[in-house]
């Protein structure tokens, strides 16, 4: 009897720990973003920090578990369940997410080969946490501290919220936005994306017959012809990237701003217009003919209670333009600058939410499959994908940063960069910190070579400088 009683206690026990277990579901996006990684397809966001000045290595790992202990989805590990996905929550932190590396302690290290080499060091989600950063010393005064986020965890600008809690909890300051430490989404049910692409419904008129139609002119009429590519003449199998940056300074900044505000247009219209423009020259400086041109940029869409929670929060649009529509710059922005106000009024980039959604009700073996349709046909991939994160920590009412040191280092710069897919071979990203503005251009060696990437980013920003925005 005793023994029968102690064994059952243990049961019971076990049983109890077991289902006591912390889980952080995945929303649709997540689980869609995790099935093109599976595929080779690496969906990792970068911010690169420029620091002027000492950083404390063990101060700063204090900080960053303090951060994971405030975002609880960068310390889990994936799991499945049933044909169920899911990120299990980790009290036991280890060691770390931090690595710390010198220069000067090799002295035939190139800090930017090995900065790309760090980038490109593969996640197993399945045993590790999904982000990880690099402290990298390139001498006295100056050093990189460089975030690299799995997309599945984590979008853009929720990856920037958990850099400023790494950055504050150093500081020992703590901002509005970090006081409660609690994931909404812990142990819940349901899909937060779905059920805010719901609540939107008293908002538009005709509401689901605008998602239908959205779905059906984006996988049927619009799928032929496929959107045209960027030209490359290369072929490769690698899955690596390699990276480019350029900062365009405050005066020149402060002019391309003068300009959208005189055109009474946003930053957003001038940067996808000239993007579209660039890549019509590109082709034309290599002898090929560009029709349709279709830019990925995503939206940000953050559903009620979770403006503060480190996950997924955004859809995408993805706008066409036909060459009689690229003839005319000024024309061209004002399509763009129409195109966007419409599918913001109308929510279109819900209707994603929806197509993900319905892709994310299979098991990843599954969706894996669907990955490698999307990538072998091309058919539904854009011709290249843009990323704005707009500005960086600013002040309320003001452009200036509300965070502008780590301890007594100075933050110089910030930088990201976003994940890029095969047929598209390279993607652009944009951000503004302390009046710079930063480009980063992610690209596949395997079909660019450095120096035609280079060339393709400064042919964008020579766009940007000299756009004709008109009245």
């Amino acid at each position: 009897m005793i023994l029968f009683t102690l064994s059952g206690f243990r049961l019971a026990m076990r049983g109890k720990t077991k289902s006591s277990v912390s889980v952080v579901p995945l929303n649709c996006a997540d689980k869609c973003l995790l099935a093109l990684d599976s595929i080779g397809e690496r969906m990792y966001i970068h911010v690169i920090l420029e620091l002027e000045g000492e950083v404390d290595p063990v101060r700063l790992n204090q900080a960053i578990s303090s951060a994971q202990r405030a975002y609880p989805v960068m310390r889990t590990i994936l799991r499945s369940k049933n044909f169920r996905t899911f990120r299990e929550i980790q009290e036991d932190l280890g060691k770390g997410v931090l690595s710390v590396t010198d220069c000067a302690q090799f002295h035939d290290t190139d800090p930017e080969g090995y900065l790309t080499s760090w980038m490109n060091r593969p996640f197993n989600l399945w045993k590790e946490f999904p982000v990880r950063i690099l402290l990298l010393k390139k001498n006295e005064r100056e050093s990189s501290l460089v975030f690299t986020f799995h997309h599945s965890a984590a979008d853009g600008l929720r990856a920037l919220l958990f850099i400023r809690r790494v950055v504050e909890s150093y500081n020992n300051e703590c901002s509005k936005n970090c006081e409660s430490s609690e994931d909404i989404r812990i142990n819940r049910k349901g899909d937060e994306l779905l059920e805010f692409a719901h609540s939107q419904r008293a908002r538009v008129e005709h509401y689901y017959r605008k998602m239908l139609c959205s779905l059906f002119y984006r996988f049927v009429i619009a799928a032929v012809p496929p959107p045209t590519r960027v030209f490359h003449d290369r072929q490769g199998q690698s899955r690596e990237l390699g990276f480019c940056f350029k900062v365009v300074g405050p005066r020149d900044f402060k002019q391309i701003q003068s300009k959208a505000r005189a055109a009474g247009v946003e930053l957003n219209h001038v940067f996808l217009a000239a993007c579209y423009r660039t890549v019509e020259k590109w082709n034309s400086m290599h002898g090929k003919t560009s029709k349709k041109i279709r830019i990925m940029a995503p939206v940000n869409i953050s559903p009620k209670g979770f403006r503060y929670v480190v996950s997924n929060q955004a859809s995408w649009f993805s706008l066409p333009t036909k060459p009689q529509d690229r003839a005319d710059p000024i024309k061209l922005l004002r399509k763009v600058r129409a195109d966007t106000i419409d599918a913001t009024r109308n929510r279109i980039a819900f209707s994603l939410v929806y197509f993900f959604y319905f892709c994310s009700r299979f098991p990843l073996f599954v969706m894996k499959w669907m990955c490698h349709f999307l990538m072998i046909t091309r058919t539904y991939v854009d011709s290249i994908l843009f990323t704005n994160v707009g500005f960086i920590w600013p002040k309320l009412g003001s452009e200036e940063p509300a965070v502008r040191k780590i301890g007594d280092a100075k933050i110089l710069n910030i930088t990201g960069s976003a994940p890029v897919v095969t047929p598209m071979g390279l993607s652009i990203a944009s951000g503004t910190y302390n009046k710079h503005l930063n480009f980063s251009l992610s690209y596949r060696p395997a079909m660019f070579s450095a120096e035609k990437a280079q060339k393709f980013l400064d042919l964008y920003l020579g766009e940007i400088k000299s756009y004709q925005v008109g009245a």
